[in-house]
């Protein structure tokens, strides 16, 4: 492990994004350089042995003095209820960053970003970068929860819709709790017949857990999606 990759860390603010996930903003002892889409392991000791954890990075590569983690909290997961239990003003070790779940060319073709629960969290790094940089070809965000009050960043995608007419959110509710919600009902797979059912000049990210990813890519193929067109991070 190379020691350049090792960036000790500051918890900042803590922030409550919906009642199972909160935003952690680190702040770095050096500018950390990164494409937005990777990830950093989070370093934490347990008896004496140090667990190193993937989360993918959901703040923008232009703010490279702080990085942003979303971490859903687990029953009976260490790690997740370690943050959970942090309130700000802890130190964290952090090593990174890595990944291959980025936007290689700019520019070359629409794009499909497809998530539930914190896979939005690269996602949100990506477009965050994409539309400061005047990225205009199209682009579909497919965000799928269980209730409405989970749906992460919410804000920013409202602010993206209104600036950029090239960008398209559609949030879908598996799980619908309130009679007002006039929006997607159903997984996101299902919804992809509907919005994206056209596979030309198309590259489609997708990013989840490893039954969504697998539902979403064989939904993709089946509508006529070739694999060099999909790139996929899977969560476990």
């Amino acid at each position: 492990m190379s020691k350049t990759q090792i960036y000790q860390t500051m918890v900042g603010a803590v922030e409550a994004l919906t009642p199972r996930v909160k935003a952690f903003h680190l702040e770095l002892d050096r500018p950390l350089e990164f494409v937005a889409g990777q990830f950093v392991y989070a370093l934490i000791e347990r008896d004496g042995q140090v667990i190193r954890k993937p989360y993918s990075i959901a703040s923008p590569p232009f703010q490279t003095d702080r990085i942003e983690l979303a971490v859903t909290l687990v029953p009976g997961g260490y790690v997740s209820t370690w943050f959970h239990g942090i309130q700000g003003g802890e130190k964290l070790t952090v090593d990174g960053a890595a990944g291959r779940f980025v936007v290689k060319n700019p520019g070359s073709a629409e794009l499909v970003f497809i998530a539930t629960g914190t896979g939005v969290a690269p996602i949100r790094s990506i477009l965050l970068d994409l539309f400061r940089k005047g990225f205009e070809r199209k682009v579909w965000l497919v965000f799928g929860v269980r209730h409405e009050d989970e749906i992460l960043y919410l804000e920013d995608w409202r602010q993206l819709e209104t600036r950029h007419s090239n960008f398209l959110f559609i949030p879908t509710i598996s799980r619908p709790q309130s009679p007002d919600w006039k929006g997607e009902v159903g997984y996101v797979q299902t919804k992809l017949a509907t919005y994206i059912a056209d596979t030309r000049e198309k590259e489609v990210f997708v990013c989840g857990v490893v039954p969504m990813v697998k539902g979403v890519t064989e939904t993709l193929v089946a509508l006529g999606y070739q694999p060099k067109q999909i790139k996929v991070e899977k969560y476990t």
